[in-house]
């Protein structure tokens, strides 16, 4: 193992610790992404965490310069038992080099304390409420003069104080909360092998969660039932909330296959699992906890995602990286698959989904198809969006070979309608919330793309990729991603839409500049190994044997 020399100064008052590693780079990393994580232990439990990364140059070497301020109370979802070590991992791309030389510990007690239940008291809250004009002025100044941040802030404040909130969704989320406690208390102990598969967006037929439901509704020894409604939890009644929350009461395993956020409300009870899906394959921009201090991250007290007994990725590789973005002990993360990727290596279901797509829009089998599909901007389901300016369809078509047919794809959050000219009738298809991306790309010649995870399927498929990045620096800065976005994606990069339109009519007429058979097969040994055709089978087998133990 290659070793790289560091130090550390460490500074803990009032549960915080103020942590700064200091490394040397080896040469062969100067011009590399590089990310790295603080590594808490205590007996088999594993929290990593996240730190802020800068390069401090030298004329003959430079250092890795890693930081981070770390309520300790919240490192570990449950009491630590015994003194913890921290120890330190390096990632360059995604080679994970353990910074093993030392590490040092830190006494059990410095976690302890941390509470996540907000008592309620309503002459609190009266209080809070009088002081909330001068809570509110406090935090418009703090954020830059942002109104929607100050309310967000003074009403945490409020909540924080009192455990009452103005927010409907708060106050449904604690609603739902009580009712899981009250119905614990009414089922003291499970019955049978009651499986719920929960979703806040309607599921895709070929998706993880509707594939393994399908299984388990086939199996005699599992009862299945599900709670899938599209409305968030500030916009169900209290009657479905109720429902949501018995039901997860009295399942033994409980299947999501993307974030549902009330169900980290609760603390659950022992004999109930709780298994992640992960919608997406691979790790491209980061996400959960890897954005702890960025936009739209989450602070570092909350309780989002740390409940998951299971979660299932699509490499080996990625098992650290879930862990660090779920905040949940490594081996929870398991290389099973990937469920709805089984359909791309499945010949047959190509050619049918081919054939079924002609029927249903002639007009791609008369030409060659671009699938524009680019991830939404904003911070999630309620702001997300698409600026309709950075891609504008009418030019695009333009610049294409006659016999192109457009698809756009938006992303499942973004909800607007787009601008076409009556001359492209037919050859613009404006598909968001239709077909399943994996069917569309099935008949796709290109895809155009920005930080969008579809490229790993594409990659399965071989399907080539352009990457349309027209906000590469303050997606970067306020998103990030785990490796570098430039030698990262399997295909070139354009920064401006003339230059993007000129490429995508060069590759659809043969220019092979850019694309590097190699690269894509490393790029999938990297980060889709687990993916066979066999996930889906894989995963049930797993979930019955090591959770349902059937």
């Amino acid at each position: 193992m290659e070793k790289i020399n560091y130090r550390t100064t460490v500074n803990i008052a009032d549960q915080v610790m103020r942590l700064v590693v200091l490394a040397n780079l080896p040469e062969r990393m100067w011009d590399r992404k590089l990310r790295v994580q603080a590594i808490f232990t205590q007996r088999r439990t594993e929290r990593r965490f996240p730190m802020e990364v800068s390069i401090e140059m030298g004329d003959m070497e430079r250092q890795v310069r890693a930081e981070a301020v770390i309520e300790l109370p919240y490192v570990f979802y449950a009491p630590v038992k015994k003194d913890v070590a921290v120890t330190f991992a390096l990632w360059c791309g995604t080679e994970e080099i353990l910074l093993n030389q030392e590490n040092f510990p830190v006494r059990r007690e410095q976690f302890a304390g941390a509470d996540v239940t907000v008592r309620k008291s309503r002459s609190r809250f009266v209080l809070g409420t009088i002081s909330l004009p001068f809570l509110l002025a406090k935090h418009y100044i703090t954020s830059g003069r942002d109104k929607e941040k100050a309310k967000k802030e003074a009403n945490q404040a409020v909540y924080r104080f009192s455990g009452y909130s103005y927010s409907p969704r708060q106050q449904k989320t604690d609603f739902f909360a009580s009712e899981y406690r009250r119905a614990v208390r009414k089922i003291p102990e499970l019955q049978g092998n009651q499986v719920l598969f929960l979703s806040e967006r309607l599921p895709e037929e070929g998706g993880n969660l509707m594939r393994i439901k399908r299984i388990f509704e086939e199996d005699p020894e599992i009862s299945v039932t599900e709670f899938i409604h599209t409305e968030t939890v500030d916009r169900l009644t209290r009657e479905q909330l109720k429902e949501c929350a018995q039901k997860c009461a009295a399942a033994k395993v409980i299947i999501l296959e993307d974030f549902y956020p009330q169900l980290h409300s609760i603390r659950k009870r022992s004999e109930t699992k709780i298994v992640q899906l992960w919608h997406a394959c691979g790790a491209f921009k980061t996400f959960g906890f890897s954005r702890l201090g960025k936009p739209g991250g989450a602070p570092q007290s909350s309780m989002n995602h740390r409940n998951y007994d299971l979660v299932t990725v699509s490499s080996p590789m990625l098992r650290n990286i879930y862990a660090e973005a779920l905040a949940i002990n490594p081996p929870r993360v398991k290389a099973l698959g990937v469920p709805r990727t089984d359909d791309l290596f499945d010949r047959e279901y190509r050619v049918g989904k081919r054939e079924e797509l002609y029927r249903k829009y002639p007009a791609l089998k008369e030409g060659r198809v671009v699938l524009f599909a680019p991830t939404f901007r904003g911070e999630g389901n309620k702001d997300a969006g698409y600026p309709a300016e950075a891609f504008e369809v009418n030019r695009f078509m333009e610049a294409m070979p006659e016999d192109v047919v457009l698809i756009v794809k938006h992303h499942p959050f973004v909800k607007q309608d787009i601008s076409v000219d009556p001359a492209w009738e037919g050859r613009v298809l404006d598909l968001t919330g239709k077909d399943p991306i994996n069917d569309l790309m099935i008949i796709s010649d290109l895809l155009i793309t920005d930080y969008s995870s579809s490229i790993f399927e594409a990659a399965l498929l071989e399907l080539p990729m352009l990457f349309y990045a027209f906000d590469e620096e303050t997606y970067t800065q306020e998103r990030d991603f785990y490796f570098d976005y430039r030698t990262f994606v399997p295909g070139p990069v354009e920064n401006t839409f003339e230059d993007m339109t000129a490429r995508a009519a060069a590759i659809l007429e043969g220019d092979t500049d850019g694309f590097d058979p190699a690269g894509l097969e490393s790029f999938r040994q990297a980060h889709l190994s687990a993916l066979d055709g066999c996930s889906t089978e894989r995963t049930a087998q797993f979930i019955r044997e090591h959770i349902l133990k059937l």
